[in-house]
């Protein structure tokens, strides 16, 4: 297939006319190309047999007319080497993985070249002629030599349209690989330079800088868990998350997934919301995130290794000291584009921003590529420990007025202090109001409970991911991609993030064990075919099938409270001494077919299905269809190029869903599998792309999606008579389908980029409201209202700049106007409710909508400024959170680290 490009008339006669006297009549004008496999040569280059020595001086701008990655400069000189010795050292300055056959190359042919900023499809092209074979662009970085098709039909290798940033090859959202000029959704693309020059280690801050309508809580003292206020609105209560890949292998627990080291990471990926459910299967109901890493070699081949350390202290206004803390990382990187292998190391610390609170981190990662003629095998593994203590004396915030005022400080801290601290800002209360009065009983005992930030006693999780990709391309029809991987957690201590009241004992809460293991085989094979002179189409036939085997403590049961008992008596049900393990095994599977059309290169459709089934999360095998339909159009209209995109989708939560088993309600979840419906979300999103070069990049979105058979943990209290007349009262919380919520909303993206200055930006607002609840619902929400914790309005903004020795980066994210609930009024009424049967029931159903409250806003801010010393050698000054936000988000009991300066050093060899 030949594809014309959009020259007018007279330039294009000029410009053959130009090219023709230059060189033999007989020379053919090269022809322009897509990203995907086919391709044509430049419109004002000429391919002819290679002399002895060649000399090619284009200037750089030349990259404009070749399309990712073949855009990439380098500049070369050799004066005697063989053909395929020059191929190989140009890969590798342009950083990208050459793979093709020596036995189709020239045997004695050998060159002295002289290339000077050229892209590096002008080599390849100038020195492939009269070889017979060509690039062809398979993957992100990937690109395989071989001969034109059979048939005789030019191969497609570069565009003679201005590459953009839709001709990059993306691999999320599509198939296996493709540009991301045909994508019907909004996708978002975080490089890993980008997370460099921001020092971003954590994809909580990674998402919230650039990508709109994704919104991510700061973690909290005891938790080392993610939590998601927003992913373009609520798609579950308190376990909303994407479905997270790393390097395509699915991880078992989104949650746990927080720590980036940016050296390592080649870019993220990003589809918000579940139109691409039918690729990705279950769990993809809020969207899915594909963390990708680095694969590639050194410039000359030889191990180079990069090492990082800082210091410094995070303030404080809740412990008597400022916290310590510090951070070290050491990469390694070895290997051509061809074999490449590398390992990363990081490891921090931090100190006790509140009493006996503090954290520890380690993240190792190893990866391998191997390249060959037609096959590409790559293998990742990684291993994540992280541990938060939670402090001692930090109780839920009401029961701090139940303490004697004259109590013995702790640490040096007094705990009555802290509280006065806390209650010093007002809220806007909403809903009703509810004041409870001091009853005048004893004070509470310190060990009765304990609440801090998320967790009781904090929490000590370990992740790994071991598997590998093997992608086949026996001709340059089909593509076969098979991936394989493990994926597990273990954990102890869970989490009270998304409960009004804690309702498990502190020692349940800490000493709670849970344990993942998720193996899954993904095959894959995409098929592109040629329909006529201007049509294509790709299809794609995949098939997925995982295992997954669960441990869950079952030991924690729901407090009881004896009326007329003093409170020292509080304690779990049916407490056990020992932990009752509970071992189940799930599975899910499914098959996928989807087209992908495309026409003039301009007009593409793309419609498919999958059919999920699961067996173990329900008595029977559930089965659901997933269908997915998007179209897209693009026009070049010179340097400007515009895009209008449309897609559905529909995508699935089960109710034994692994993000549950970092909070008390993975206890929950498997026994009430059989009750309960899978949580769904299905709808639409449209938007526009204008792009003008670098100079402007801006992006709108507007997105309609409803969400069905959500899952709240429903706060209820029972009563019981005993045997002499005393009553137990039971308080729990109980799973329930609450019925369906609506979430609507617009986003906008825009950046610019300049030769020294980087702007970007975004900025969301979402309606999330409950549309309908279900019947014999007996919680807190109505119809009409807002969903809790979820923020109507995000808003970011990021600049970076370079110069020949100082750089420097700098975020502002943004958050305001959310409902949630008032924490510390909630542990005042807690701990005055104690024994009280009548206002234990103020703590349950629909009378907690009289502790709803309305916060404001929340606003994070980081920077960073480097200067190069000599050499490699880089010091470097990072600031966190230098607003100081220590409390107030996502509720007022909730404290996270403050202001935090760092010195560091930076260094490879």
């Amino acid at each position: 297939m030949v594809v014309v490009s959009r020259v007018d008339s007279t330039i294009r006669a000029v410009l053959f006319v130009s090219v023709t006297l230059a060189v033999l009549a007989t020379s053919a004008l090269p022809q322009s190309a897509r990203a995907q496999g086919s391709r044509v040569r430049s419109a004002d280059a000429v391919v002819a047999p290679a002399p002895a020595c060649v000399s090619h001086p284009v200037l750089a701008e030349r990259t404009a007319f070749w399309a990712a990655p073949l855009d990439r400069i380098v500049s070369i000189r050799q004066s005697d080497a063989a053909m395929r010795e020059i191929l190989d050292q140009s890969a590798a300055l342009a950083q990208i993985e050459l793979s093709y056959s020596a036995e189709m190359l020239p045997k004695d042919r050998r060159l002295c070249v002289a290339f000077e900023r050229v892209a590096i499809g002008a080599v390849l092209e100038t020195l492939l002629a009269g070889t017979g074979i060509r690039p062809v662009v398979v993957g992100p970085t990937q690109v395989v030599l071989a001969p034109p098709r059979a048939d005789g039909e030019a191969v497609l290798v570069a565009g003679a349209r201005r590459a953009s940033v839709l001709d990059r090859v993306v691999v999320t959202g599509t198939p296996d690989g493709a540009s991301q000029r045909g994508s019907p959704f909004a996708l978002d693309v975080i490089e890993g330079a980008t997370l460099t020059k921001h020092r971003t280690a954590s994809l909580a801050d990674a998402l919230d800088m650039a990508v709109p309508g994704l919104w991510s809580w700061a973690t909290a003292a005891g938790s080392v868990t993610a939590r998601y206020g927003s992913i373009r609105g609520a798609s579950s209560f308190g376990v909303s998350a994407p479905k997270i890949y790393l390097d395509g292998i699915e991880v078992a627990n989104p949650l746990l997934v927080t720590q980036l080291d940016p050296s390592r990471v080649e870019r993220v990926e990003v589809i918000r919301g579940p139109q691409g459910a039918a690729l990705y299967g279950a769990d993809a109901i809020s969207g899915v995130v594909n963390i990708l890493t680095r694969h590639d070699g050194t410039p000359t081949g030889a191990t180079q290794v990069q090492f990082a350390t800082s210091a410094g202290v995070s303030a404080t206004s809740y412990a008597p000291r400022d916290a310590f803390v510090q951070d070290h990382t050491v990469s390694l990187r070895s290997g051509t584009s061809k074999r490449s292998a590398g390992f990363g190391l990081s490891v921090g610390t931090l100190g006790a921003y509140v009493p006996g609170a503090s954290e520890r981190r380690v993240l190792a990662d190893a990866d391998l590529r191997v390249v060959r003629s037609r096959t590409v095998l790559t293998g990742t593994a990684r291993f994540s420990l992280q541990r938060a203590n939670a402090s001692s004396d930090l109780l839920l915030g009401g029961f701090a007025s139940a303490l004697n005022a004259a109590r013995a400080p702790a640490n040096g801290v007094s705990t009555s202090g802290f509280f006065a601290r806390l209650e010093g800002a007002p809220f806007n209360r909403i809903g009703g109001g509810f004041a409870a009065a001091d009853t005048g009983r004893p004070p509470v005992p310190r060990d009765t409970l304990r609440f801090a930030g998320d967790s009781a006693g904090g929490q000590n999780v370990s992740q790994y991911t071991i598997g590998g990709t093997a992608t086949m391309m026996p001709s340059l029809r089909w593509t076969n991609t098979v991936i394989a991987g493990v994926d597990g957690y273990r954990m102890r201590g869970l989490t009270n993030a998304g409960l009004p009241t804690p309702n498990i004992s502190a020692a349940d809460l800490t000493s709670a064990f849970g344990a993942a293991d998720r193996t899954s085989l993904r095959l894959r094979s995409v098929g592109r075919f040629e329909l006529g002179e201007r049509t294509s189409l790709s299809m794609t036939f995949a098939a997925e099938q995982a295992i997954l085997r669960m441990v869950e403590d079952q030991s924690g049961q729901p407090m009881v409270v004896r009326s007329g008992t003093p409170p020292s008596s509080l304690s779990p049900a049916g407490t056990s001494a020992s932990r009752v393990l509970q071992t189940s095994w799930a599975q899910n599977g499914g098959v996928l077919a989807q087209a992908n059309l495309a026409y003039r290169d301009a007009w593409f459709l793309v419609a498919g299905g999958r059919i999920e089934r699961s067996t173990g999360v329900a008595p029977e095998a559930q089965v659901e269809l997933l269908p997915m339909l998007g179209a897209s159009y693009v026009r070049d209209l010179g340097s400007v190029v515009l895009k209008g995109r449309v897609a559905y989708g529909t995508g699935i939560r089960p109710v034994q869903s692994l993000t549950r088993g970092t909070s008390w309600m993975g206890r929950g979840a498997l026994r009430a599998a059989s009750a309960l419906e899978p949580e769904s979300q299905s709808g639409v999103e449209s938007g526009v792309d204008l792009l003008v070069g670098r100079a402007l990049q801006l992006r709108v979105t507007r997105f309609d999606q409803r969400a069905s058979g959500l899952i709240q943990p429903v706060a209820v209290t029972t009563s019981t008579q005993l045997p002499g007349g005393r009553w137990l009262r039971t308080m729990s919380y109980v799973l329930e389908n609450v019925g369906a919520i609506t979430n609507r909303g617009w986003e906008l993206q825009a950046s610019t980029q300049g030769d020294h200055l980087a702007l970007a930006g975004t900025w969301s607002t979402v309606d999330s409201r409950v549309d309908r609840v279900a019947m014999g619902y007996r919680g807190d929400l109505r119809a009409g209202d807002r969903m809790l914790d979820v923020p109507a309005r995000t808003a970011s903004v990021s600049a970076s700049w370079s110069a020949s020795r100082w750089a420097a980066g700098a975020t502002l994210a943004r958050a305001a106007d959310w409902i949630g609930y008032d924490r510390l009024a909630i542990g005042q009424a807690l701990g005055n409710a104690l024994g009280d049967p009548e206002r234990e029931r103020q703590l349950s159903g629909a009378l907690l909508r009289n502790f709803w409250v309305r916060y404001e806003g929340v606003t994070r801010a980081r920077a960073n400024l480097t200067y190069r010393v000599a050499g490699d050698v880089t010091l470097q000054l990072t600031g966190d959170n230098l607003l100081n936000v220590q409390r107030g988000a996502p509720d007022n009991a909730t404290v996270t680290a403050g202001r935090t300066l760092s010195l560091g050093l930076r260094t490879s060899f």
